[in-house]
């Protein structure tokens, strides 16, 4: 099975190359490229054409993509999804913390990656992986997954507009609102850990305090940039690290499930549909200690 996406030529895109008009679309050159010689077709009113046909009023585009290959080192692992949403571009996933997103020397087969292909073995769907946003092994919430590689080149070309939010719980007592701005980088190469650095990527975390318990701090988070470990390193920063979270507190619980960070909403444009997609997940019971 591979990914078919069908466009009717209006007046504006008659006069068109077909080149010309798969590049408006979001097409990337790579993916024109592969189809052309990896087994794709480019068709027009059911015949094939090559990039330079001129298109017409009220032609028929039909763009069939080429199959893609899976690496052989993914391998199936059964493993029962939480599926919030799916369609035949995309997935909606509710991560449970404990399980890591992709895999590593340290979890090599069981992971959320191995049990899509598991999934996907069900389903027909010979598609590789693509992960549009991803969460840290402890991390649990919402992550969008796209089926095909076109898809994920569109979604993450808007990932600057994905809006997403994360309840955590912080130690200490954090009062009101606010914004972290402040750059992050590897502290150290080689080393996961993360930090506030000058030089740093850009990175801007929105804070805002929902209740408050006796030591620690109910927040919800809205991430504005993307770096890894964000919300750990910034929350971190201010003096507020999350509660079980070992690599940024010294002085951390030794939680079964890690620290306390769910994403629990997300909010984006559907690549094929235009329609706004949003999803929203309670805060998990783990959150009360």
């Amino acid at each position: 099975m591979s990914l078919i996406l069908t466009f009717h030529i209006n007046e504006e895109a008659a006069g068109m190359s077909l080149l010309q008009y798969l590049k408006q679309q979001r097409i990337s050159k790579k993916a024109i490229v592969a189809t052309k010689h990896r087994g794709g077709q480019l068709l027009v009113n059911g015949s094939v054409q090559n990039v330079r046909y001129q298109l017409s009023l009220n032609d028929q585009l039909t763009v069939i993509f080429p199959k893609e290959s899976r690496s052989e080192g993914l391998t199936p692992y059964e493993y029962p999804l939480d599926i919030l949403y799916e369609d035949d571009y995309l997935l909606v996933i509710n991560k449970p913390a404990g399980l890591p997103t992709i895999p590593s020397i340290r979890y090599p087969h069981q992971t959320l990656a191995n049990a899509l292909v598991h999934y996907y073995n069900r389903r027909g769907l010979d598609s590789t992986l693509h992960f549009v946003n991803r969460l840290d092994k402890d991390t649990s919430g919402l992550l969008v997954v796209a089926k095909y590689r076109h898809i994920h080149h569109l979604m993450t070309d808007e990932i600057k507009h994905m809006k997403r939010k994360y309840y955590t719980l912080v130690k200490g007592d954090l009062s009101g609102t606010g914004t972290i701005n402040a750059p992050i980088a590897r502290l150290q190469e080689g080393n996961v850990k993360r930090g506030v650095v000058l030089d740093g990527d850009d990175a801007v975390t929105h804070y805002r305090v929902l209740e408050k318990f006796s030591e620690n701090t109910l927040v919800e988070c809205t991430l504005e940039t993307g770096r890894t470990h964000q919300i750990r390193v910034h929350l971190s920063h201010l003096g507020h690290p999350l509660v079980g979270d070992t690599l940024y507190d010294e002085q951390a619980i030794v939680l079964s499930e890690g620290h306390l960070l769910h994403s629990y909403f997300v909010g984006f444009i559907h690549p094929i549909t235009k329609e706004l997609q949003t999803f929203q997940t309670p805060i998990p019971k783990r959150f009360y200690l």
